[in-house]
């Protein structure tokens, strides 16, 4: 971002060109602070408005203004005598006002957008007049992470002139706002949200906003760095398209935060998240237990690009839900310390086996597989706690393969539509068949099963019992023979031997 306190010297102004939209001139101004640059469309009226406020209030001669023309303004030859006289006009008065800069040229350039100080003037300004109807409504406000980044920088400066001289521009508005909220949003864009939502590129998302420049500016929101340390209580905390590794503190945030969730970054880690602000994270081999996240409670990493679970997810020890939905994950790790675990979802991931997943997450609830590649459901066999479990839209193709979720004692809710299995005969009856006397507490795909399939099910399961009971039967038979077979076998090669 530009600091014109610290660039002024080097501020220029220029009007490269005229642009014409409908009929109508546009005077493309083009403001430059340091290496920062971005420009800003007015028209002649606009000038003139300018013009009438300096006169008023800051003593501005009348005449510095290039004057209106009624005939022939719109000829070539007059438009760029005007951008040249209009542009010599912007360039006296940045040299008359570069002391005071008063907010009428201040809003006119666009400095309160893109300039450190007069952003957070801006900001400040706002919280003065509706902060408190703002927090009387709700303790929640999404930043840009342009905001926030104007916000971090200027805790590092002294109080501007400007500042002492408005206290309706004094940071401590911001600051005081601030520490009053409980939930922040953090978007690439003010008006970024709505595109981000509803964007459904799951596979491989990049945020439209976020490698663009931010308007006519040459700013780019994944470059800009934020520190969230003005934020004393928050207790929730959303991110939307900006990676967790833009934040350089995260203040006192692992002792207060309840809730967080990232949404469509480009993370490929856990710990881009859990030491977000750690600039060693990626060396990391050993956890840092005063890093932990003592109170985070909920946890949601969705539409990323993370590959696996890695160890600095134990940096959460107390977290109840986690949803990692729309990843690239393949299998499961490093849950087995997360104790107080009871939803996890891994909603359209890569995941194609459940090896002893037991061994993971004793404790779960509710499991969310939807949309993976499974095929075998052996490994949730002694899920025991299990009472909501989604399998839909898998590669489930056995009726056999329920036989390993159908004696888990608690599962209520089952959700297999979208397998092959689905579009079998009598897939229900035969579903619920697998259950026993339980077969009545089931949901499955969220409808509980009719008279018709629970006696379609009884039937199944008779003859499933009777058949499994016949071939225990013919197997006890077989086996006196096959002993004796065995044991002839076994005499034989003795008598070889001799």
């Amino acid at each position: 971002m530009s600091n014109y306190e610290l660039h002024a010297s080097e501020t220029s102004i220029s009007i490269p060109r005229v642009i014409t939209v409908d009929g109508v001139n546009y005077y493309e101004v083009m403001v430059k602070c340091g290496l920062v640059m971005w420009t800003v469309n007015r028209r002649y009226r606009d000038f003139d408005d300018l013009h009438s406020k300096l006169v008023q209030e800051r003593s501005v001669a009348k005449d510095k203004l290039p004057p209106k023309k009624v005939i022939g303004n719109r000829s070539p030859t007059f438009l760029k005598k005007r951008q040249e006289a209009l542009e010599q006009y912007l360039k006296e008065m940045l040299i008359f006002l570069k002391v005071t800069m008063p907010r009428e040229f201040v809003e006119f350039l666009e400095f309160h957008r893109y300039d450190i100080i007069f952003l957070a003037q801006n900001l400040a300004c706002s919280f003065f007049l509706r902060g408190e109807t703002f927090l009387a409504k709700s303790k929640k406000y999404g930043f840009s992470v342009l905001e926030l980044h104007a916000i971090s920088e200027r805790l590092k400066l002294p109080c501007p002139a400007t500042e002492a001289a408005d206290s309706a521009l004094n940071f401590s508005h911001i600051m005081d706002f601030c520490s009053q909220l409980e939930t922040v949003i953090v978007l690439p864009t003010k008006n970024s949200l709505p595109m981000i939502l509803y964007d459904d590129d799951s596979e491989k998302y990049i945020p439209h906003a976020l490698h663009k420049p931010i308007a006519s500016s040459n700013l780019i929101p994944s470059q800009l760095r934020y520190e969230l340390s003005v934020f004393k209580g928050l207790k929730n905390l959303l991110i939307y398209g900006i990676s967790t590794e833009n934040i350089e503190n995260v203040g006192g945030l692992c002792e207060s935060l309840v809730r967080i969730e990232v949404y469509k970054s480009e993370i490929k880690h856990i710990r881009q998240i859990a030491l977000c602000d750690d600039i060693h994270k990626n060396t990391v081999t050993e956890l840092d237990r005063s890093k932990e996240w003592r109170n985070l409670r909920h946890a949601v990493f969705k539409e990323n690009q993370l590959t696996e679970i890695d160890f600095t997810i134990r940096l959460f020890p107390n977290l109840k839900d986690l949803v990692l939905d729309k990843n690239q994950i393949e299998c499961i790790a490093n849950l087995s310390a997360l104790n107080n675990l009871q939803a996890l979802s891994l909603r359209c991931n890569r995941i194609s086996e459940c090896i002893d997943w037991h061994l993971q997450l004793g404790n779960l609830v509710s499991l969310n597989l939807s949309q993976n590649r499974i095929r075998l459901l052996e490994g949730l066999s002694k899920l025991y706690s299990l009472v909501n479990l989604d399998l839909s839209c898998n590669q489930i193709e056995q009726i056999s393969e329920i036989d390993h979720i159908g004696n888990l004692p608690l599962l209520e809710n089952l959700r297999l539509m979208g397998n092959p299995v689905a579009g079998s005969v009598d897939y229900r009856a035969r579903v619920l068949s697998r259950f026993g006397d339980r077969l009545q507490e089931i949901y499955l795909d969220n409808e509980k099963g009719n008279q018709t399939e629970y006696d379609t099910a009884l039937v199944l399961s008779a003859l499933r019992i009777s058949a499994q009971a016949s071939q225990r039967k013919l197997h006890s038979l077989l086996l006196p023979d096959e002993e004796e077979q065995q044991q002839q076998a076994v005499a034989g090669t003795s008598n070889g031997t001799r």
